[in-house]
């Protein structure tokens, strides 16, 4: 076959593959549970130091899973693990809905963090090889934030559904997303194979796997950048746990949780579609430079004001959407494909590390004075760990930024 041909192909295949790609995600949003699980297990009797600790044990099964189901992807096959991780994750969402005590709701929260990291590095992974056989690896911020768009579009609109349907009977929101995950399985089906090449990736064990862990983390800028926006993105997930508590605590009907959260999704969405655009014209370095402080502004401000607040959780959910494509495409340029997904399992890992303290003392220290005032008080923890980060080593240094724009950037990085 000539070689054009071949690249023809290629490149066809790869934009099938983003399409089916995009219908995965979609299928992936938490939209029915979204608005209503942190008050659901409030609902039967847990207090806020229990569902922080519960939360705080999710992340903790998380981390001890990350690495080696980004090692598994790596050895075993992409699809497999997304299958599987779609499969526990119905388990746990039938078992919540079923839950009404602390172990019953920690059974459900430990399937539901395995389920998470047998996709969490492995579908970027996919994504990233896939466009770089094709020769777009630039275009990862692209797609990936256009893939995330369309699911946070339809969180938008399962949101409504979940809230309507919690009014209801607290079961039906579960067994929504439950019924949502089972189509993410059907769709995993059409994507095709990806990895570094079979060989390579049967020989790939755990001996080869710590080298090439300690070999990127050891990279200064990587280091402290995978530092920097685990830190970042682990006091957003918290500000992402407790947004039911704060909204409640502003004013906001528990009936009219999925307007918001609608809501989140809508203005997450058109800001997300937009990530390329904002990783061109702002660039990854200013943008988790800048980021951080507008967002700590805000929830430093939030108290005084509901409408202050209102923005601020609006603003935190657009930062982790929009922060997200971009941290995964700064990583996978500097990776190699065969043990891409282990090397991003990890970052996860060091991520929900920060994670699992946040949510144990959040949970404590809302018991104690509030939601909102938790959160004002974690903010400003995490904005004095940030700024000895970059007093110490500055994240994501300018002579190592991938551009979006230049040839050599994420596609000449991973070949």
């Amino acid at each position: 076959m000539p070689a054009e041909t071949l690249l023809a192909t290629t490149v066809e295949r790869a934009r099938s593959d983003v399409r089916r790609y995009c219908l995965y995600r979609a299928t992936m949003s938490q939209g029915f549970i979204a608005p209503v699980i942190i008050e659901y297990v409030r609902h039967r009797g847990l207090s806020y130091s229990a569902i922080g600790l519960l939360t705080a044990l999710f992340t903790l099964t998380t981390l001890l899973g990350e690495v080696p189901a980004g090692y598994l992807g790596d050895r075993l096959g992409r699809r497999s693990m997304l299958v599987a991780g779609s499969a526990l994750t119905i388990v746990a969402m039938l078992t919540f809905g079923v839950s009404g005590t602390f172990a019953g709701f920690l059974a459900a929260y430990v399937v539901w963090a395995v389920g998470i990291v047998l996709r969490s590095g492995v579908a970027a992974a996919w994504l990233y090889d896939t466009l770089t056989r094709a020769g777009e690896g630039d275009a990862f911020t692209v797609v990936q934030g256009r893939a995330k768009a369309l699911e946070l579009a339809v969180s938008a609109v399962t949101a409504l559904l979940g809230a309507w349907m919690a009014t209801k009977n607290w079961l039906y929101p579960f067994v929504g997303n439950a019924g949502l995950y089972l189509c993410s399985i059907v769709a995993v089906f059409g994507l095709s194979t990806s990895g570094g090449g079979r060989s390579d990736a049967e020989t790939f064990t755990p001996v080869d796997a710590l080298p090439v862990v300690r070999e990127f983390l050891s990279i200064p800028g990587l280091r402290s950048f995978v530092v920097y926006s685990g830190l970042f993105t682990a006091y957003l997930g918290l500000v992402a746990t407790f947004t039911q508590p704060i909204a409640t605590g502003i004013g906001i009907d528990i009936s009219q949780l999925g307007w918001l959260y609608a809501g989140f999704s809508l203005v997450s969405a058109v800001v997300t579609f937009f990530s390329g655009a904002i990783e061109r014209i702002v660039g990854i370095r200013w943008w988790f430079l800048s980021a951080p402080l507008c967002v700590g502004v805000l929830f430093v401000v939030a108290p005084s004001s509901p409408l202050v607040a209102l923005f601020a959780l609006f603003a935190c959910r657009v930062a982790r959407n929009v922060s997200k494509p971009l941290q995964e495409q700064y990583l996978n340029a500097h990776a190699d494909s065969i043990g891409r997904a282990t090397i991003l399992s990890t970052v996860g890992m060091i991520s929900m590390a920060f994670m699992i303290g946040f949510r144990a003392l959040g949970g404590l220290i809302a018991n104690v004075t509030s939601p909102i005032t938790m959160i004002v008080i974690t903010n400003v923890a995490m904005l004095v760990g940030l700024w000895l980060l970059v007093v110490v080593e500055s994240p994501v240094p300018k002579d190592v930024v991938p551009s979006a724009g230049s040839g050599d950037g994420a596609g000449t990085e991973a070949g």
